[in-house]
């Protein structure tokens, strides 16, 4: 058998970093990381079957996920400071670089948009930057048909997404999206087909190369076979968009942290309670920021 090559830079200085077995499913992944960018994939691949229903109650590998509790009422989870966060960057972007005036259009994609709380996030705010909202949402499965069906959103599946037509949006959004994509440039070159001139892509993964993931190596929690198949780090990250046409663009985030301390209280409600109070204070957000690399990981534009 060959060895592997890179799947974002394309070098063949890829080295094995470990074995681990899947928690969910037993049965041994080897992880792979490329000396040239840091990019590391995990093989083999078990296939997006394991995204079902129970799944996205948090009964998979991944028991941090509640996407019933999202899509019932997302303002009652803790991922509402995620999408303030992300509307917040959106809002800051538009200030310094938009020219286009008030109160017209805003084309935005959530891709990836999962059980649609960010949707409906966007929704009920209905303008950002002063910019009336035109929503789109791309994925598939049981939450993609209720939010058509039933919440009245324009939802994309495979096929309708690879016809729209290229320049569409302003911005698009891709939370936690990319890390369970084994072949991530496919993806990125489809957003970065949709993005207009200037257009902003928000895009959230974890940081591979942070304090806390160097000291843990495969063990650090995030490293779950069976569904983070596509690890980054800032440097890999900006090879990616670099490999698509996008630029780096870096941000600064807030709510995201919070978000990600919290989910994983999902099960601990004093804890969380606890946590909830210390996360108030800046100087706990930016050391948790730090220790995890979250603004490290660049946001892009296309220019």
């Amino acid at each position: 058998m060959s060895a592997p090559v890179c799947r974002i830079c394309g070098a063949g200085q890829v080295a094995e970093r470990g074995r681990k077995r899947g928690a969910f499913i037993r049965e041994e992944f080897t992880f792979h990381r490329c000396g040239a960018c840091g990019f590391q994939f995990v093989e083999p691949f078990s296939g997006f079957a394991i995204y079902d229903d129970r799944y996205y109650r948090g009964e998979g590998p991944d028991p941090y996920v509640d996407y019933e509790a999202e899509y019932r009422d997302y303002r009652q989870t803790h991922r509402r400071h995620e999408f303030a966060d992300m509307v917040r960057l959106a809002e800051n972007f538009l200030r310094h670089r938009e020219s286009a005036p008030a109160g017209t259009t805003l084309r935005w994609l959530d891709f990836g948009c999962g059980a649609g709380g960010f949707l409906k996030f966007l929704r009920e705010r209905a303008t950002v930057g002063g910019r009336t909202l035109e929503l789109s949402g791309h994925d598939v499965g049981s939450y993609a048909d209720l939010l058509k069906q039933k919440d009245d959103f324009r939802i994309l599946d495979l096929d309708e997404i690879g016809r729209e037509p290229a320049g569409t949006y302003d911005v698009i959004s891709m939370i936690e999206v990319v890390e369970h994509l084994p072949d991530p440039v496919a993806a990125l070159t489809q957003v970065a087909r949709l993005l207009k001139p200037g257009g902003l892509l928000l895009l959230t993964t974890g940081n591979l190369d942070s304090p806390v993931a160097r000291r843990r190596g495969i063990h650090y929690r995030y490293c779950s076979p069976e569904i983070h198949v596509s690890l980054f780090g800032p440097r890999s990250l900006a090879q990616l968009y670099a490999r698509v046409g996008l630029v780096p663009h870096g941000v600064r985030y807030a709510g995201a942290v919070q978000f990600k301390v919290l989910k994983t209280l999902r099960h601990r409600p004093f804890a969380g309670a606890l946590a909830s109070l210390a996360l108030h204070l800046p100087p706990v957000v930016w050391l948790i920021d730090r220790m995890y690399g979250v603004s490290a990981m660049p946001c892009a534009v296309k220019v």
